[in-house]
């Protein structure tokens, strides 16, 4: 049962980096919202073609390397795990702070802030160290 919960760790790892890799940078092209609203007068935290938005989009390509390859061995790379959870919640908190103290930062609500819970909540299920713990002691995890 360890095996297989481990492989499907693996999996978790795998699909998360991939979608990162490919969704990040295609939504920062294809619908740069950050850009979009930075071209508002009333909006000057997000110039157009934002030179934070762009570090974003590389520090969430990087991680989602690093999760892509640490999926070869799952439990020999939860601290790639383990850093997504923390800076995924940690970048979620900060966004849904500054969506009530900056009125043109609301848009993140809606989007942003939900899915980055949402990715720690998947990764916290599926965490490599979790799922291998809570197999070897009989207790199911679903």
């Amino acid at each position: 049962m360890t095996e297989r919960s481990l492989t499907r760790s693996a999996a978790m790892m795998k699909a998360v980096g991939w979608a990162t890799l490919v969704v990040v940078p295609l939504m920062a092209l294809a619908f740069p919202a950050g850009f979009l609203w930075g071209m508002s007068p009333e909006s000057p935290h997000h110039p157009p073609l934002s030179p934070y938005a762009w570090m974003l989009v590389a520090m969430y390509v990087a991680w989602a390397i690093l999760m892509i390859r640490g999926a070869g061995d799952p439990i020999a790379n939860k601290a790639i795990v383990d850093y997504g959870i923390l800076a995924n919640l940690l970048h979620g908190a900060v966004m849904f702070v500054q969506s009530f103290v900056y009125v043109h930062e609301m848009q993140h609500l809606w989007g942003d802030v939900p899915l980055l819970f949402v990715i720690c909540a998947v990764m916290w299920v599926w965490h490599p160290a979790r799922v291998a713990v809570g197999t070897a002691t009989g207790s199911s995890r679903r």
